[in-house]
Formats: structure tokens, C-alpha cells, sequence
């Protein structure tokens, strides 16, 4: 193990038969919009992976459990989807149902979450999170940033897990590969396992959020780009690790 995991909780367009019924609509319809296609891919780095399984039109496990703790629960678009990505309502469900998806699919992915950053905090006595996502190249209608215009790579912070340096080390070498780059624009924010949430500092959390236009042509299909951009992600991962003074060793968890 090291201290670095990389956290994709978007990538999967696995729909499991038995939530099927309560979709009002052919979720189908939404997998292209929603879906951090490859995401996985694009993040296959030198670390700890932890992806979610099924598709976040089922259960989002970026989001909070808990309805009154997410911002996106007023759009519909709470840990349980009921509206789309237009707005327009997606799928119908009980408490009881989401109750039972929270249990089955949330808090197994958070428990395993949470042991793996505890494990690292306790051979390291640190943990760095790499919250690995994709974007649509133009704004989606549920989305709170509406600007058209776009970066290329958006880095998401948390004021309490984020250190600045890392922050700017990630805008750095980006950009020295030629991408654009913003800081919590068009998307805020980083995952960190609810039991440490702004308790523990030793736990460094980031997103990298990358357009899917530089990588994805509009079958939802890689482009010609895409190793290149898989590799840029991979030298900017390694020359942060190195100018952070960490040791980076392979050691992959499915």
C-alpha cells in the first residue's frame, strides 16, 4: 500500500435489475450525460483505487447520506436520484426504497472507503485522496455554474483537507502541460470519509475533475486524444507525489 487512493465514484453505467422499476424513464436516456466515462481509465495511477460500482442514477456516492447535509438533494439529485440532469423528474422512491439502496450500495462503498484511508493513516501517519471525475463541456441544466466558459481541468478544494500547496503544485504542472485550469470552478469540493470530515487534518483530500471534450468524442467513445491525456494526468500525479517527498508504489485495490 501507499499513501495516495484514488477515489472514482462516477465511471460505472451499471444499472442493477432490481432498481429498475422505480425509473420513471429509460435511465439509459441519462448514462451518456451523467456518466464520468473512462474516468477510471484516465486515473489508472501508481496508487490504491476505489471505484464505485454501479451508476450514480442508482446511488451517488459523492453525495452526503444524510438529504439535509446535500446541497443537490433541492435539485433532485441527492445520494438517490429523482430528477435528471434536466431537471425533469427520473425515477420515483419510497424512503423505505432508498433506505434499502443506501444500505445494499452507500455504506458498503463509505465503510471501505473509510478502512482504507484509516489504514494509511496508520502505517503513514498521512492519506491523500485524488478524487478522480469528468465534466461536460457545456453546462448542464442541474448544474449551479452556468458560465460557458469551461477549463480544462478543474481542481476541487476543501478548505480543512486541501493544502493550498497542493493546490497550486496540481494547477502548476497542468498547465505546463498546456491544459487551462480552475480552482473550484464550475465544481467545488472533495471527498472525504464522513468519520474524518474536518476532524482530521492528516487526511489530504483533492479533486480533479478533467472536460471529457479533450478526451471523448460525441458517441461517448475515446478519441484519438485520449492516451494523451491519460498520460498527461499520470506525469502530473507523478511529479506531485515526487515534489511532495512521497514514495509511490503500485498496489491496486478493485
Amino acid at each position: 500500500m501507499n499513501e495516495f487512493l484514488i477515489h472514482i465514484p462516477h465511471a460505472s453505467v451499471y444499472i442493477p435489475e432490481d432498481c429498475r422499476n422505480a425509473f420513471l424513464r429509460p435511465p439509459e436516456d441519462e448514462l451518456p450525460t451523467m456518466t464520468d466515462w473512462f474516468a477510471d481509465a484516465l486515473f489508472d495511477l501508481p496508487a490504491q483505487k476505489l471505484i464505485f460500482p454501479i451508476t450514480r442514477l442508482v446511488c451517488d456516492a459523492e453525495r452526503f447520506r444524510d438529504d439535509k447535509m446535500e446541497e443537490m438533494s433541492r435539485r433532485g439529485m441527492g445520494a438517490c436520484y429523482t430528477c435528471g440532469h434536466d431537471g425533469k423528474p427520473l425515477r420515483a422512491l419510497t424512503d423505505a426504497q432508498r433506505e434499502v439502496i443506501l444500505q445494499r450500495w452507500y455504506d458498503p462503498h463509505h465503510a471501505r472507503l473509510a478502512h482504507l484511508v484509516g489504514a494509511n493513516l496508520c502505517r503513514f501517519g498521512h492519506c491523500t485522496v485524488i478524487d478522480g471525475h469528468s465534466f461536460s463541456p457545456v453546462p448542464l441544466p442541474y448544474e449551479p455554474d452556468q458560465s460557458p466558459e469551461r477549463p480544462d481541468i478543474c481542481i476541487g478544494t476543501d478548505g480543512f483537507h486541501t493544502p493550498p500547496m497542493l493546490t497550486e503544485a496540481l494547477c502548476e504542472a497542468f498547465r505546463r502541460k498546456g491544459y487551462s485550469v480552475a480552482v473550484d470552478r464550475p465544481y467545488n469540493g472533495t471527498i472525504v470519509p464522513l468519520p474524518y470530515y474536518r476532524k482530521e487534518p492528516s487526511i489530504r483530500s483533492v479533486m480533479i475533475e478533467v472536460n471529457r471534450g479533450l478526451y471523448l468524442n460525441d458517441r461517448c467513445e475515446k478519441s484519438h486524444a485520449f492516451p494523451i491525456v491519460k498520460r498527461d494526468i499520470f506525469d502530473v500525479f507523478l511529479s506531485v507525489a515526487q515534489r511532495d517527498g512521497k514514495r509511490v508504489t503500485v498496489d491496486i485495490v478493485d
